[in-house]
């Protein structure tokens, strides 16, 4: 499947069931022009995973206003099956259901299951500017999480360097703090260290070039020389170099 992070969102065009449930419509990329879209794929209509999901971003959609993002639901059902499923139990969502008849668009963006003729659960962020910016494409026995597409078009939204676990207000990373962080962990009684080496050997000089670098002090144990480093190789059988003893 072609990279779709980093590039144009596919452009598309369906037919779908308004975002109030009362009438058909039509959608396409345009109409999201200068807007987050969060555009999600999902299986089929009437199943059992599928509301859940649905209905979970629906609950979340003052959220995602607020984070000036627009959704779209899209299966290769027709607008008539999304139509009955909300009147049946599903209820009105606040947001489009698009109909993928054609299978163009699930192709498009890499989800189809073409032997089925459904779509995986996929989930593509496109920023205002036409870029899709984050996708995730998983199995269809698992539901998604409303929450953590929260989280991550937040992140994305935020412009900077986010951590693994950033949550919204929380500050970004940035270059200087991690040169800061490198400094702040040298510590003056740390264990010592040993490293068993051979002139000649470019991994033995890497390691310590590594190590000098980062302000680790260490021995070096010249084992052309150095009889108890021997000692210590053989009766370990360590036969590849460097080796670097902690403590």
């Amino acid at each position: 499947m072609e990279r779709l992070v980093g590039k144009k969102a596919p452009h598309f065009a369906m037919e779908a069931l308004s975002a109030d449930g009362a009438h058909f419509t039509h959608v396409s990329l345009d109409d999201y022009a200068g807007k987050w879209l969060v555009l999600f794929f999902y299986p089929m209509d009437f199943t059992f995973v599928c509301p859940t999901e649905l209905t979970a971003f629906s609950e979340h959609l003052p959220r995602f206003a607020a984070a000036g993002a627009e959704l779209l639901a899209v299966s290769t059902d027709s607008k008539y099956s999304h139509l009955a499923w909300t009147k049946d139990g599903l209820g009105k969502l606040g947001y489009p259901m698009a109909a993928d008849q054609n299978l163009r668009t699930s192709q498009a963006y890499g989800v189809l299951l073409e032997e089925e003729g459904v779509a995986l659960r996929g989930l593509f962020l496109i920023d205002p500017e036409g870029m899709v910016r984050y996708s995730v494409i998983h199995d269809n026995d698992i539901g998604r999480n409303p929450e953590e597409i929260l989280r991550v078009l937040r992140a994305l939204q935020s412009g900077g360097l986010c951590a693994a676990g950033w949550q919204p207000g929380e500050d970004n990373l940035h270059p200087e703090d991690l040169e800061d962080h490198s400094q702040a962990v040298q510590v003056t009684d740390a264990p010592p260290v040993r490293v068993y080496s051979q002139p000649g050997c470019s991994y033995c000089k890497r390691t310590k070039e590594y190590l000098t670098e980062h302000g680790v002090a260490y021995t070096d144990i010249d084992l052309t020389t150095d009889r108890e480093g021997q000692k210590f190789m053989n009766q370990r059988g360590y036969t590849r170099l460097p080796v670097t003893v902690i403590g």
